[in-house]
């Protein structure tokens, strides 16, 4: 039998979990005897690295692994409601609804694969309500309207009936998180859902889960590599490597009295705001100078009237040579846009952008084009995705190669070989793996790859976009070390964009503050971060996710206000 008459205090139960991988060399092992418990209403962090088999776990509860994994016996999920217990682990096809979306719900890590793009979302969620609560349209549509408004989505009605690529990264995170309440499940399983979020964003939606878990009585999983947030929504964490729980606890012991090594290697692989660099006692000069810049785009007109958008306003700024800028903002504040228009790759509408100390003057700007090929040889930009932006058809040696043999830089193969070793062996990587094929590689060796590729032409200039958003804390780490260290024997100039506040206080020696395409402030990293004077900094400052004390974290016992209990299922239903 699946369902067994009894009563528990847990809501879920994962007993010596084990899920190997079928591959062409054998059996992969992902997930190894794991064992954890989720109580009602409680909020449960589960941490670990990328291939810790964190995912994989949580996706067995719904069932949603690939058709390539191997569940291994004596394997048991059991789902406790009232007096029932279901074993997920048995259920077969329509049975499997008594869990997905009835019990248990998922908000994915990236919205934009989470729903159908052709599909408004008001008939995918009124689809998902009619097939689980029974609703007639009229009832799905104003359920799911009333959920927008209270995820806090402006002019719900509105954006009910919108496609999902017409709404913002934070809007899509609250519809997905609506989508995913709207069958009132009693676990949410949250799946990096703040990773790719700007830090006010994510502190908004944190807020807002917490909230929804004290109003509705609903239990988290919440997956992330980043225990900052750990720290400030989860009761109780579990700390996964290579597919092992390997420390479990409350969140106070693990955070601050952590007893494995690898827990502690994740804590101390955290940024800290604390001992900021000291501003250097002489700025340096220029290496390259914004004066003016707008940068303008065209909407589409109205028949009569083309309407436009101004992605960068009127802004003037020196880079000096030889210092990490960051460059910080939300969503659409125009940061990218900037770093693209300092590399001659966006265009630009008035001003001009000046390069100082080269060979030849390098200036360009509205009234004046720049050649892309000469400019390479000076400037060159590390990508937020290595993925993406490394050929899948092409060895790591000759990804590296490429710009010495598009920009004629080097007179033979043996001459291109021995400067893509010499970059290689710089950025860290195993001269052995250059025969290798990117997909071969972790995120974090892809984008030591993606760096030495934009090092091996000699650049003076580095524009780092969200260099190192997705990676994991250790790997983000690595990342950062090897950023600094090629800036000191370098002398590299590195302006780093990105929205992570914490990282921006540990890697930079400026940082730039920008908002709806304006430059608000700027400053040394102390000034910034400890006496911001724009109330825009200020509110950036203050949503940074950091390693709270015991003492500041949120209470564990939340007064739950529970919702609606409905049964699970009749045992005539799940039946084996």
């Amino acid at each position: 039998m699946m369902i067994n008459q009894g009563v528990s205090s847990r809501l879920l139960d994962i007993r010596d979990l084990t899920i190997d991988f079928n591959t062409d060399e054998g059996l992969v092992r992902a997930v190894d005897n794991v064992n954890l418990s989720v109580r009602p209403g409680e909020v449960m962090g589960l941490v670990g690295e990328s291939g810790s088999g964190k995912s994989v776990t949580a996706k067995s509860i719904m069932r949603l692994t690939p058709g390539n994994a191997v569940i291994q016996h004596p394997s048991q999920i059991t789902l406790h409601h009232r007096d029932q217990d279901i074993n997920i682990l048995k259920l077969r096809g329509r049975d499997l609804r008594t869990v997905r979306g009835d019990q248990v719900s998922m908000i994915f890590q990236e919205p934009m694969a989470s729903f159908a793009p052709a599909i408004r979302i008001s008939d995918q969620m009124i689809q998902t309500m009619q097939i689980h609560l029974g609703y007639d349209r009229d009832q799905a549509r104003r359920a799911g309207i009333e959920l927008f408004e209270r995820v806090g989505i402006v002019n719900p009605e509105q954006r009910f009936d919108q496609y999902v690529f017409e709404l913002s990264g934070g809007m899509r995170q609250r519809a997905m998180i609506a989508m995913a309440l709207s069958t009132k499940p009693k676990l949410l399983i949250a799946d990096e859902p703040t990773t790719a979020l700007d830090v006010t964003i994510q502190a908004q939606v944190l807020d807002l889960m917490l909230e929804l878990r004290e109003q509705m009585g609903m239990a988290m999983i919440f997956i992330t590599h980043d225990l900052g947030v750990v720290s400030k929504i989860a009761d109780n964490v579990t700390v996964m490597k290579k597919g092992q729980v390997v420390e479990a606890g409350s969140a106070e012991q693990v955070l601050f009295q952590p007893e494995h090594s690898y827990t502690k290697r994740l804590l101390d692989a955290l940024p800290h705001l604390e001992d900021l660099p000291e501003a250097p006692k002489k700025t340096p000069p220029p290496l390259l100078s914004v004066k003016d810049l707008s940068i303008t785009y065209p909407l589409a007109g109205n028949g009569r009237k083309t309407e436009y958008f101004n992605a960068v306003k009127n802004i003037s700024l020196d880079l000096p040579e030889g210092q990490i800028i960051g460059l910080v903002g939300e969503s659409g504040s125009g940061k990218t846009t900037l770093g693209k228009a300092m590399l001659g790759a966006a265009p630009i509408s008035t001003g001009h952008v000046q390069y100082h100390n080269t060979k030849k003057k390098v200036k360009f700007g509205a009234d004046k084009a720049i050649k892309r090929k000469r400019l390479a040889k000076t400037a060159q930009m590390v990508f937020q995705d290595p993925y993406s932006s490394l050929n899948p058809r092409m060895t790591v040696r000759d990804i590296i190669a490429e710009p010495l043999e598009a920009m004629n830089i080097t007179k033979n193969r043996e001459e291109t070989d021995a400067r893509v070793i010499e970059v290689a062996k710089r950025c860290h990587i195993d001269v052995e793996h250059l025969r290798r094929f990117p997909h071969a590689f972790s995120g974090g060796q892809r984008q030591r790859i993606s760096i030495a590729r934009a090092l091996v032409c000699n650049p003076k200039f580095i524009v780092a976009d969200e260099s190192v958003a997705a990676l994991d804390v250790s790997i983000q780490a690595e990342i950062l070390k090897l950023l600094k260290e090629l800036r000191e024997e370098l002398g590299l100039t590195i302006l780093f964009i990105s929205h992570d506040l914490s990282v921006i206080a540990n890697l930079c020696d400026w940082v730039c503050v920008m908002k709806h395409g304006e430059l608000v402030e700027q400053g040394t990293v102390r000034q910034i971060f400890l006496e911001p004077q724009e109330a825009y900094t200020q509110k950036l400052i203050a949503s940074i996710p950091l390693l709270d004390s015991p003492e500041g974290r949120p209470s564990n016992t939340p007064e739950l206000v529970h919702i609606a209990e409905r049964p699970v299922c009749s045992e005539a239903r799940v039946g084996v």
